[in-house]
């Protein structure tokens, strides 16, 4: 069993990684452990918890800013903005649940769970990015240690236009490979005053397509679309599911407008208007609507079988539904939902193979997308790349990228590239995933 290290202050953490780099040891980065299954398994004889540095530093409501240590518990975080009637925009989903159970950090009833630094680093987004826009859009600055041992940082406590790169944007999807984020400042944003989902009956994956674009490309400021199949609808909205209005085993295209109570009124009912050729739609309230987006970014009908392969494929938003069908010949059986408005397909197989991979990687390549497998055996991940296969000249650049960064590849070696040896020369990376 690997020896755990445990710093409690960002100068504790960069000593840790210095005497790495000094004893030429790789160290595998984890919070509370509850993204450990995503990706391949690192290879190395110490962890390096961040689960000890914690804390608060600052938290200024009317900045819509927020300050932490990378190991605060996400629930505490999102507790605290809750008091003042915040949260974070982009709507981060309960990832421990879907990738095998729970977790370490993860408490009943409370999503997500997890750490700050962890949910940065894995630029988790739930169904508002289609909007708001990923974690990484609302890093507003952070604080880390390099695997050279070197201290660095970048931003601020504001958002402003600058020259040079972003290195939020690096770190965040980087999965701890290029450093260890020790301090995280975020943006906050209001939590709306009223939230309204619309609810339109539609078994047809493509025409549902349709019907997003269409709902986005309205002037009624959709935050989000998402389709669900019928076999899926009760574990969205039990409501949608009983109701006699729409049927008992429809599939949904559900749309959610958010703001002031008149003007969402008015937008959910112009959007039934909208898309009454398709289908007779229902509203669901604030309350209701509140727990079909958690549903929804949690994944939620995905969670429970978690002896079965589960892929998320990322493509143009007009391609999903033909995404769905194409994964539809490859497994009838297949179960497939969409979010932002068909740009994300997560797709279900009660088995994989390595044959199987390679058919579903191309229909994301055809489609103009990429897939990533979220969830599989062990022996399954150590057999195919778990994170889109990169082109050469990509692969060049992210391993300058790495060779800057942590040259001797002491942070996470493997975890997005199988294959690369412990303590060797960085191999590859696909950072920002």
């Amino acid at each position: 069993m690997a020896e755990t290290i445990t710093p409690t202050s960002p100068a504790q953490l960069r000593d840790a990684i210095l005497w790495a780099l000094g004893d030429k040891v790789a160290l595998e980065i984890i919070g509370h452990g509850s993204k450990r299954a995503y990706g391949h398994a690192v290879r190395a004889d110490y962890v390096l918890d961040l689960s000890k540095l914690t804390g608060i530093l600052f938290y200024q409501p009317e900045e819509l800013v927020i300050s932490a240590h990378a190991g605060t518990p996400l629930a505490e975080i999102t507790a605290l903005l809750a008091q003042k009637h915040q949260q974070f925009q982009f709507e981060p989903g309960d990832f421990p649940r879907l990738l095998g159970g729970q977790r370490d950090g993860a408490v009943a009833g409370q999503a997500p769970a997890g750490t700050l630094g962890g949910m940065v680093a894995t630029n988790i987004s739930g169904p508002r990015r289609l909007k708001s826009g990923a974690a990484r859009d609302h890093v507003l600055g952070f604080g880390a240690v390099s695997g050279r041992g070197e201290d660095f940082k970048s931003g601020g406590r504001v958002m402003k236009n600058v020259t040079g790169f972003d290195l939020s944007k690096l770190m965040a999807g980087s999965f701890g490979t290029l450093g260890v984020m020790h301090t995280l400042t975020l943006k906050a944003m209001p939590v709306p005053e009223k939230t309204r989902t619309v609810l339109v009956p539609c078994e047809d994956v493509v025409l549902a397509g349709q019907a997003m674009t269409a709902a986005m490309g309205s002037e009624n400021e959709v935050s989000g679309a998402a389709w669900v199949p019928a076999s899926m609808l009760a574990m969205i909205s039990p409501d949608a599911a009983e109701t006699g209005d729409v049927g008992s085993a429809t599939s949904m295209v559900m749309l959610r407008v958010e703001g002031p109570e008149q003007s969402v009124d008015w937008r959910a009912a112009a959007l039934c208007r909208l898309l009454d050729d398709i289908g007779s739609a229902m509203v669901l309230r604030t309350e209701k609507s509140l727990a079909v987006w958690q549903a929804i970014a949690d994944v939620k009908p995905m969670q429970s079988r978690h002896d079965s392969i589960l892929w998320r494929l990322s493509v143009p938003p007009s391609s999903g539904g033909a995404v769905v069908q194409a994964l539809g010949r490859i497994e009838p059986n297949v179960d497939a939902m969409l979010d932002w408005a068909g740009g994300l397909v997560w797709a279900q197989f009660a088995a994989g193979s390595v044959e199987q991979a390679g058919k579903i990687r191309q229909i994301a390549v055809d489609a103009g997308g990429q897939a990533c497998l979220v969830r599989a055996a062990d022996d399954l991940r150590r057999e195919i790349p778990v994170f889109q296969p990169l082109s050469s000249e990509i692969n060049r650049i992210n391993h300058k990228i790495s060779e800057n960064f942590d040259p001797h590849n002491i942070l996470n070696p493997g975890r997005m590239t199988p294959g690369l040896a412990q303590g060797g020369v960085s191999g590859n990376q696909a950072v920002g995933a």
